[in-house]
């Protein structure tokens, strides 16, 4: 009895050594753990007592976090700003531009005169037979998407200053240039056309439907409309606009630069083609109106911002000249030379 009750004590008492080894293993690290912690720098030392502490709890160790991959530098979008080596807006400017908007109304006032030019050669006879449309109505219709086409094209130009530049970019100042040089080459060319068709007195080609008593007759047979058909004034402004788009985007990255201002300067010129070929296909003007319109005014669109205020800076506001869009305009003495890099 006494050895079994002597072995049970010892049992117990082994088996509550055990516990207590069990304990403090848990507690500490081993001898060697402590030998390995020692030797390694501080940092990894905790992790690692971090870790045999965890390990011997029997708990998962998380995996050490991921480093995450640096970010790539995003490309800075182009500023638009005024190169100081562009001539702002002068006074000299200022009083030709009220100069000649005078003289676009005033030109309003010369009397037509009936049989001054009513010749048509050759090729305007023939455009006129292959580009005319036979139907009184779609030639109505022809008439009113050249006047609508027209109106969208100023408004670009009034919205790339405003809305683009002023509000978009937040360059009031230079809002402030573009929205003049516009307002100075439309006015040029106004009078530019006024003063040609008034003196010129060319009759429209539908002068052959203006039969009749004047009370009875079309609208477009009344008055001196009728006896200003060269040149195209539709075309001439649709192309100066275009003229204008195609210089202030290639000098400035209204739309961020690159492809999207090139585009905007591809799109008014298409526009301003359609234009000039509406005004044939609805009977308000001969070919060669609308051919002279079109130089008359591209001349002006590219020309006059250019001479006064481009040529003497770098394109795209100080971008490398072989990036994104440059446009470069040469007076020649029978018109210029435009000469573009995409």
């Amino acid at each position: 009895m006494r050895c079994a009750a002597t072995l049970r004590f010892a049992s117990s008492a082994l088996a509550v050594t055990a516990l207590l080894g069990a304990r403090e293993a848990r507690a500490e690290p081993s001898a060697a753990a402590r030998a390995e912690l020692s030797a390694a720098p501080s940092g990894a030392a905790t992790r690692g007592a971090g870790d045999i502490t965890a390990l011997h709890s029997g708990a998962v160790v998380p995996s050490a976090p991921r480093r995450a991959a640096p970010e790539r530098p995003s490309r800075a979008r182009p500023e638009v700003a005024w190169d100081p080596a562009w001539p702002r807006f002068r006074v000299s400017e200022y009083v030709a531009t009220g100069l000649l908007a005078a003289t676009a109304f005033g030109t309003l006032a010369i009397p037509p005169s009936e049989g001054r030019w009513t010749t048509v050669n050759g090729f305007d006879g023939s455009a006129r037979d292959a580009l005319r449309i036979r139907s009184d109505r779609q030639r109505e219709m022809a008439r009113d998407a050249s006047d609508l086409l027209l109106t969208l094209m100023t408004n670009h130009l009034a919205v790339d200053a405003l809305l683009v530049t002023w509000w978009g970019h937040g360059r009031g100042s230079v809002a402030w240039e573009i929205a003049m040089i516009d307002v100075e080459a439309l006015a040029l060319n106004a009078a530019l056309n006024g003063v040609i068709a008034g003196l010129t007195s060319r009759e429209r080609p539908y002068r052959a439907g203006c039969a009749g008593p004047e009370e009875q007759q079309d609208l477009d047979c009344r008055g001196s409309k009728r006896y200003r058909s060269f040149f195209s004034g539709h075309s001439s402004t649709a192309f100066t606009a275009a003229g204008l788009v195609c210089s202030h985007h290639a000098n400035l990255p209204l739309y961020g630069g690159g492809a999207p201002d090139a585009l905007a300067c591809a799109a008014s010129l298409g526009t301003a083609a359609a234009v000039a070929t509406l005004r044939v296909v609805a009977d308000q003007h001969f070919a060669t109106d609308a051919l002279t319109g079109a130089a008359v005014g591209a001349l002006t669109g590219l020309g006059l911002p250019w001479l006064l205020h481009y040529r003497g800076g770098a394109p795209a506001s100080g971008a490398p000249r072989g990036d994104g869009l440059t446009l470069s305009f040469a007076p020649a003495p029978l018109g210029g030379y435009l000469v573009g890099r995409f």
